[in-house]
């Protein structure tokens, strides 16, 4: 057999094939998370497998690169679904309306991107998450952060909760140039101190280039938080504190409910998506190098799709943590192996065995 004929014998990258033990792990992960969302009042929506391209470009920025794209018959570009967020907006956009909101939906489907080798331990192929759309303010902003952490304590996972604000984000660098602003979160994002300065320092003043670059450079609990935001009252301006003050005040009901000891305030949290708004958060978990889930609030998005109304919601890369909640999904032990003195005799001891719920092979 010739390389090239060895080579489609693999999946493409941006694909995966799950068998066996490994499937039913899948399975049975994503049974206890419907029935979770369910619990809460979080109802199922399936977004097509692909879409127009063109709607979606604005929005992609740095992933457009990662997207498969195909010609469909009558000549218009097509995408595969990458991310179910922005398919699920399109179509909630299209089907909504006003009497239908609050609406809680929930997803989880196999997404397609393209991922070079060396990504290829990102296990970005499966997506599932759940929306609140309709409904603004802490109150939601609570629900959607008290669901996420649910979901770890479901799976038995402890989680690395990082909250920041896309919001302070936008009020911080909203007098610089588009170009300074680009440059200026891939040096929050990186944790470039000394270039996120330069940068600020070209368009603010000396005390309010110091106080921003030490902000988005803050990792903490909400206590330390608070003692770091009051050192520079008076240098920010209302709205920035406002914003700030919004973290704390969803980080101290987190704590009221028992739910703050995974949560984090980091400020360098500033939103992987350019449609997010106000909250923003990643979840991470020991031993990957990557956020296992991502979210936020975007009250904007669905207006791209004629439907203006506040939304907020995360999404998880689920592939990558089954591998850490193996042992509490493998396959079931008390499987019985039924015999009989002919094929007959012996379905009907397995029915036996299957009508009471057990499992049964022959």
């Amino acid at each position: 057999m010739t390389d090239s004929r060895k080579r489609y014998l693999q999946v493409p990258q941006g694909t995966e094939g799950v068998h066996l033990e490994e499937a039913y792990r899948h399975r049975r992960i994503n049974q206890e998370l419907f029935t979770l969302f369910t619990q809460w009042g979080y109802l199922p929506v399936e977004t097509p497998v692909f879409d127009f391209y063109d709607i979606y470009e604005p929005l992609l920025r740095g992933s457009a690169r990662d997207v498969y794209r195909l010609i469909d018959r009558e000549g218009d570009l097509l995408m595969l679904r990458s991310d179910i967020t922005l398919f699920l907006a399109k179509q909630m956009g299209l089907w909504l309306r006003e009497e239908d909101l609050p609406t809680r939906v929930c997803y989880a489907d196999t997404i397609l991107r393209h991922q070079s080798a060396e990504d290829i331990s990102k296990n970005e192929f499966f997506q599932t998450g759940a929306e609140l759309i309709g409904k603004a303010g802490s109150e939601a902003d609570l629900e959607i952060l008290l669901l996420l952490e649910s979901i770890f304590i479901k799976l038995g996972i402890t989680p690395d909760i990082h909250l920041g604000s896309h919001q302070f984000l936008t009020l911080a660098l909203k007098d610089f140039e588009e170009e300074s602003i680009k440059l200026a979160i891939r040096a929050i994002r990186n944790r470039e101190g000394d270039l996120l300065k330069e940068i600020i320092e070209r368009g603010a003043s000396r005390r309010r280039t110091e106080v921003i670059t030490a902000l988005f450079s803050f990792i903490g609990n909400r206590s330390e938080f608070i003692e770091e935001m009051n050192k520079y009252e008076g240098t920010l301006h209302n709205e920035e504190m406002e914003a700030l003050e919004y973290l704390a005040e969803l980080a101290g009901q987190m704590e009221e409910l028992g739910y703050g000891k995974d949560l984090q305030i980091d400020l360098s949290e500033v939103g992987a998506q350019p449609y997010y708004t106000g909250i923003v958060f990643q979840v991470y978990h020991p031993g990957l190098d990557d956020a296992v889930a991502s979210g936020g609030r975007y009250d904007k998005l669905l207006s791209r799709f004629g439907f203006d109304c506040p939304s907020v919601g995360f999404s998880m890369m689920l592939r990558k943590i089954e591998n850490q909640v193996a042992e509490k999904f493998t396959l079931p032990e008390d499987i019985v192996k039924v015999e009989g003195k002919t094929f007959a005799e012996a379905f009907r001891a397995a029915q036996r065995v299957r009508e009471k719920g057990g499992i049964a092979i022959q």
